[in-house]
């Protein structure tokens, strides 16, 4: 066998290959893995050339897998110099107001965008009304996005440059807010009516600094040990940018897309899935995205069982509204699912609601009645879960879907899923991992990319201990991962979702060279103090570091 190139020692290796989950040193060579095993084994391929590098009792792990992100979105909404307001780097609404009045100051007469606001954490921050946004900038277009992403404000001048107006219709999927006249307010919600209201900024970033914004988000990732990440929501015009951004030399992430699934994509003749993307290569479209319904921090998730009727719900705008809504009609789901389905594209459903995800088990039975096999073998979505019940879950198992939770809505606000929108009972079953991984579902955890701060070890502590910020409180311990199952859940489980199991999310003679190094043995660190005992020290793409440079 050739010299290696690159070989660790010196620490536990941790393989995520149940055949041999241990190891003591591992090789690599033009960026795949040529040996693991016993420290003296591997050692034997060392080379003239050969680069040592003494883990020094630190672990080395797969790189990991981001099942649900946004690099893309990271990089056009939070790179800088973008007006970043969310909770966790401005956490009162005083602080948002300030910023986003220094942007407008700065930039007198041009457009203005603000990502981030949230009104469950940043609570002294009025409610964005078309009027407030005016005063803050009476002239120009400005448009502030909710955190969630699921919604956006903009003010009068932004709503005439989008021509959102009492006569626009609704797009599909998504709504205009407005008021009893019919008048918009301001607000619009979901995904294609927020594309609607952005249009009002132009192409803020000229091709240069696109460039450089995407080169921004993938360091980002691999500074957390990411070395691959979906793209979950990739709009199409945006595909080019992505791709010379993960095939650039030296890039630091894997990027497999799951394009924006809208009815006309669904109705387009001739569209065809274009299968996964070869082995090595950098990026790939792994396929479609939808949103079934929305978040419960604008109210807009169909549930069977009630929001709460206080100030935080009327904040939130749900007027004494006991239930949200789904974003489609069940037939109007199921036939968005059947047709994507028929096109050969995977599915990724957005799903919080238990009403909702009943509607998207409905539509993926449909899309596979004809041959469940087919549909089995696309490996369709569920995303976020947060109501899902068990027996859901196994309902999805039994179809063949599989599973990503956005487990960290119980750090950031599962005091605010208690006290404020559904009650203990509630929180406690939010997220519910250990249900999911109890029907059977190779179950992944992810951080929705902008919606909180990317970060595969933050996922893992939620899991492992289902303690919330700032009180400490602790949300259904019965649905705790253990530390060896959430590890599976940022590295081994994602890759098998993406159908790249045969490359990464593992360490395995002739897989990828995707590897992230850990101060110490995570499977030792005590659950309490996870958060703080285990941090990254370096990650490689192919056997290259990419962090730190």
């Amino acid at each position: 066998m050739p010299a290696a190139e690159l070989i660790f020692t010196g620490g536990p290796v941790l393989t995520m290959d149940e055949a041999a989950p241990d190891a003591e040193a591992l090789a690599v060579r033009d960026g795949v893995i040529t040996a693991v095993g016993r420290a003296a084994d591997v050692l034997a391929l060392h080379g003239s050339g050969t680069e040592v590098v003494d883990l020094a009792g630190q672990a080395l792990l797969p790189g990991f897998v981001e099942a649900h992100g946004h690099p893309s979105t990271m990089a056009l909404t939070l790179a800088p110099p973008a007006i970043d307001v969310r909770p966790f780097t401005v956490p009162t609404g005083a602080e948002v107001r300030e910023r986003i009045s220094a942007a407008v100051a700065a930039a007198p007469g041009r457009p203005v965008g603000a990502y981030g606001i949230d009104l469950l954490l940043q609570r002294d921050l009025p409610v964005p009304t078309r009027q407030w946004l005016d005063e803050l900038c009476p002239g120009a277009p400005l448009v502030v996005i909710s955190n969630s992403g699921h919604a956006a404000y903009g003010n009068t001048a932004a709503l005439r440059a989008a021509g959102i107006t009492a006569a626009a219709a609704d797009p599909p999927g998504a709504r205009f807010v407005r008021d009893a006249a019919g008048e918009p307010t301001g607000e619009v919600q979901e995904t294609a009516a927020l594309l609607a209201l952005l249009s009002a900024l132009g192409d803020f970033r000229d091709d240069a600094q696109v460039s450089a914004a995407m080169d921004w988000a993938f360091a980002e990732h691999a500074r957390v040990g990411i070395t691959t990440a979906t793209d979950m929501a990739t709009d199409p015009q945006h595909v080019p940018a992505l791709r010379a951004a993960a095939e650039r030399p030296g890039a630091g992430l894997r990027i497999r897309s799951y394009l924006i699934g809208t009815p006309e994509l669904a109705a387009e003749p001739g569209r065809r899935f274009p299968g996964h993307a070869p082995a090595g290569e950098l990026f790939g479209i792994s396929g479609m995205k939808l949103w079934a319904d929305g978040t419960p921090w604008q109210g807009s998730v169909a549930t069977s069982f009630p929001f709460l009727d206080n100030d935080a719900t009327l904040r939130i705008g749900m007027d004494h509204c006991a239930h949200g809504p789904m974003n489609y009609a069940p037939e109007q789901l199921a036939d968005l699912v059947t047709a994507f389905a028929a096109q050969g594209f995977p599915l990724a459903c957005h799903v919080h609601g238990d009403v909702t995800t009943e509607a998207v088990l409905d539509a993926y039975a449909q899309a596979g009645a004809a041959d469940p096999a087919l549909l089995r073998a696309m490996r369709p979505r569920l995303e976020h879960c947060g109501a899902v019940t068990a027996d859901q879950y196994r309902r999805a198992a039994d179809l063949g879907a599989t599973v990503s939770l956005f487990v960290d809505h119980i750090r950031w606000w599962g005091d605010v899923l208690a006290d404020d929108l559904f009650g203990p009972e509630v929180a406690d079953r939010w997220m519910s991992a250990r249900s999911a991984w109890d029907a059977g579902h190779r179950v992944s955890l992810h951080n929705d990319g902008v919606c909180s701060p990317t970060d595969p070890l933050s996922s893992v502590a939620t899991a492992i201990t289902r303690r919330s910020q700032p009180s400490g409180r602790v949300r259904g311990a019965s649905q705790r991962l253990t530390t060896d199952e959430a590890l599976r859940a940022v590295t081994v489980n994602p890759a098998w979702q993406l159908h790249m199991e045969d490359e990464i999310g593992m360490l395995r003679e002739g897989m990828r060279a995707d590897l992230v190094v850990l101060t110490r043995d995570p499977r030792s660190a005590p659950a309490e103090d996870f958060r703080d005992a285990v941090a990254v020290s370096a990650t490689y793409l192919g056997g290259q570091r990419t962090w730190p440079r």
